[in-house]
């Protein structure tokens, strides 16, 4: 995901897991963070990784990139967009413009 993105012109710093991402958002500052959910296994882990990631900064946008069959299962962030590089072009764009 995070290659398709970045050829569709986002500058994307990619985690390998929801540790890094707090990790990197210590060093520095992004204008949005994508916590791709790739099953029901990583529901739990992807919303602990989004509470962290709100308690440093209430402020931040934190988003999951999730299969619509996941969008009930209890991800609780700013918004949770296709898991599809086609169409997350578009939900971010939005994002962006508002």
């Amino acid at each position: 995901m995070h290659r398709a993105l970045r050829q569709q012109g986002f500058a994307v710093e990619y985690a390998g897991d929801y540790a890094q991402v707090i990790a990197l958002l210590r060093a520095r500052r992004f204008d949005v963070v994508l916590l791709e959910v790739t099953g029901e296994h990583a529901v739990e882990p992807a919303v602990a990784a989004a509470l962290e990631v709100k308690r440093g900064n209430a402020q931040q946008f934190v988003g999951y990139l999730a299969d619509a069959s996941l969008e009930t299962s209890g991800l609780a962030g700013d918004a949770v967009m296709p898991r599809s590089a086609a169409k997350v072009e578009d939900a971010l764009r939005r994002y962006v413009r508002d």
